[in-house]
Formats: structure tokens, C-alpha cells, sequence
């Protein structure tokens, strides 16, 4: 009986050691790693995009912005007058210390002081012009109080040469009757924008690829260019730019409002610029 028992503690031992000798393979310590997918080599193998104002690091704090121009220097400067000559106000942007710009008010006059707004319009914008949803760093103040003297322009970003004007709005008063002042939301002083920031792509050329899963939306020419682009269902911005024969850095260049989700998946239906000159 001692004996058996002996050989029976000698097999279990040797069982033991054969399971501690091979125990990383047994419990997957050794085993391969699965291929990534291919959203993951395409990502890996892409540039890093340019930190953004939206652009957070693991940690949740933000990236650093990106300083386009050195600290004070002015980068647009214009008079925002209406049309009569009765309503004026003097907008000098410079760039501040926090990557971004801060626009300087001064001068401001009219002769029918009334609760005004100060709004960066993307595109030109004209006298009696309504609305716009796209407006930048809106500032307003009342009849009493005047403008302030800064705006510091953080909606607008790093690089905001794609505004092209400034513009006064009258603006509503609680409780107010509308007929008392009907012009409130239509534009009454305009002022364009010339930028003097540096086109960080000069370069910049669109060459269209074979659509792919992807980048299966649909684009569009003007004048024999490449100028739009349909997002497709299940597009996601490093696959676009590759399609583009660009970066993800250049796409997001081109389309200060464009709208991402998580992974950097675009906005089925939404449309992107591809033209430098249209930005």
C-alpha cells in the first residue's frame, strides 16, 4: 500500500510541474495576439491630427493650442460700420497667450443706442442679412452699458482666417414689443475681415481615390475640381483623408465646422469642403 501511494504522489507531482513548466501557454500568457482590424492599422499607420480646441489628452485635461501667432501681434483689423454711417464700432483682433485671439473693441457710436450684438460670420456678410446659425463668439450688451472692450474669441479657434466679417445685430429685450423695433436680428453694420495668418498648407492638393469602406460618399466638381464631398454612412475621417490623398489634419483644416463622433466617425448626410479656397 506505501508503495502505490508513492507512485500515485510521484505522477501527481510530475502533473504539477508539466502544469507550472507550460502554465503561461495554459492560461493564454503565450498565445498570439489577434491581427488589429483594419480601422486600427489604419489609424496606427496615420498621422496624429494637430491638437485641436476640442482635443483632450487621456488625462481629460486639454491639449496645448497650437500658437499661430506670436503673442500681441494683430492678425485682422477692420471698421464695422452701417451703410448710413450712423451706427460704427472699430474691431482689432491680436493673437493672446493662450493660443487663441482676443478681439479689441473701441469706438463705438451710434445714433439710436439700443441692445446690440457683435457676432464673426463665416461667410461675407451684408446689410439686412438675417440670422446665422455658424456665428462665432457672439458678445451683447445693452443700450446703458455699451460694448465691452475685449472679446476673447475661443469659439473661433486656433486659426480663424476662415471668418470673413464682423457684423452689429440688433438684438431683443425681454418682454419687448416686436413692432416697436422690427429690424431686431437683421444685420446693420458690416466690416470684412483680412487675415494675416499663415497658411499652414500652402501645398495643399485633393487628388480623389476609389471609394472604399469607409470613404463611400459621393463628391462633387466645380469647374472641373473636386469641391464637396457627401458623407456616406459609416465614414470616419482617416479613411476620407486617405481617399483625398491627405491628412486627417488637412481635412479638419478645411472644415472648421465639421462635426465628428466617437472614433473620428463622420456625420452620415453632412457635406465637407475640398476646396483650400472655399474653407
Amino acid at each position: 500500500m506505501t508503495r502505490m501511494r508513492t507512485a500515485a504522489s510521484a505522477v501527481i507531482g510530475t502533473a504539477m510541474v508539466g502544469l507550472l513548466l507550460t502554465g503561461c501557454t495554459a492560461f493564454g500568457g503565450d498565445d498570439t495576439l489577434p491581427k488589429p482590424t483594419r480601422q486600427a492599422t489604419e489609424r496606427t499607420a496615420e498621422p496624429i491630427p494637430d491638437p485641436t480646441l476640442t482635443t483632450e489628452q487621456v488625462d481629460g485635461e486639454p491639449d496645448e493650442v497650437e500658437q499661430v501667432l506670436p503673442t500681441g501681434t494683430v492678425a485682422a483689423e477692420t471698421d464695422v460700420t452701417s451703410p448710413s454711417g450712423d451706427t460704427s464700432i472699430h474691431v482689432r483682433i491680436v493673437a493672446n497667450d493662450e493660443g487663441t485671439f482676443t478681439a479689441q473693441l473701441s469706438g463705438y457710436r451710434t445714433t439710436n443706442p439700443q441692445q446690440m450684438s457683435l457676432q464673426f460670420r463665416h461667410r461675407t456678410a451684408s446689410p439686412l442679412d438675417g440670422g446665422d446659425a455658424s456665428a462665432r463668439d457672439t458678445t451683447e450688451w445693452t443700450a446703458a452699458s455699451g460694448p465691452p472692450k475685449t472679446v476673447v474669441m475661443n469659439d473661433a479657434g486656433a486659426r480663424p482666417d476662415y471668418l470673413r466679417s464682423v457684423v452689429l445685430v440688433p438684438a431683443s429685450v425681454p418682454d419687448e414689443d416686436p413692432s416697436k423695433r422690427p429690424w431686431v436680428g437683421s444685420v446693420l453694420a458690416v466690416g470684412a475681415l483680412d487675415w494675416k495668418i499663415p497658411n499652414p498648407y500652402p501645398d495643399l492638393r485633393i487628388t480623389v481615390g476609389k471609394d472604399r469602406p469607409g470613404a463611400y460618399g459621393i463628391v462633387t466638381d466645380a469647374d472641373g475640381r473636386p469641391a464637396d464631398y457627401l458623407v456616406a454612412h459609416g465614414d470616419e475621417l482617416t479613411t476620407v483623408a486617405q481617399r483625398f490623398g491627405i491628412t486627417p489634419a488637412e481635412v479638419q483644416w478645411l472644415n472648421p465646422y465639421m462635426e465628428t463622433r466617437a472614433d473620428d466617425w463622420l456625420l452620415e448626410g453632412s457635406t465637407l469642403n475640398l476646396d483650400p479656397a472655399r474653407r
